[in-house]
């Protein structure tokens, strides 16, 4: 089974997700960076792998059909509690309440309501 490889990117200075209309991004698989640039111009490709976090999309849909992305902030109505989406052991998990469950088994039951970074308060953290 195959699956969308996509992620979202997050700009730790501006705190904001980056959208494709504001910058082209690269990931360079052999270094492990995040480059910014025109890639045909050497002298234009900015290394910014500090500056910005990149979340998976994990391939999978809640259950209104929304992309579950790492980081996600979920709401289960039969624990009646908020999760957090994670990758972890090579899979990714929902955890709540120190509880890790496997998301591809209870992806139908949640619902994504926000994000670890501009959510917080939904796992009662404070705001960045």
């Amino acid at each position: 089974m195959s699956r969308e490889i996509e992620f979202r990117v997050r700009d730790k200075i501006q705190n904001r997700y980056i959208t494709n209309d504001l910058a082209d991004l690269c990931l360079d698989l052999q270094n492990g960076n995040v480059l910014r640039g025109d890639l045909g111009r050497d002298d234009s490709i900015v290394n910014v792998s500090v500056r910005v976090l990149l979340e998976q999309y994990t391939g999978l849909h809640d259950k209104n059909g929304n992309k579950i992305f790492e980081g996600d902030i979920g709401w289960d109505e039969h624990n009646e509690c908020y999760g957090v989406v994670v990758f972890d052991e090579g899979k990714f998990l929902y955890e709540w309440e120190n509880i890790s469950e496997d998301l591809w088994e209870i992806k139908g039951d949640i619902e994504i309501r926000g994000n670890i970074h501009d959510n917080p308060e939904l796992l009662g953290g404070a705001a960045e």
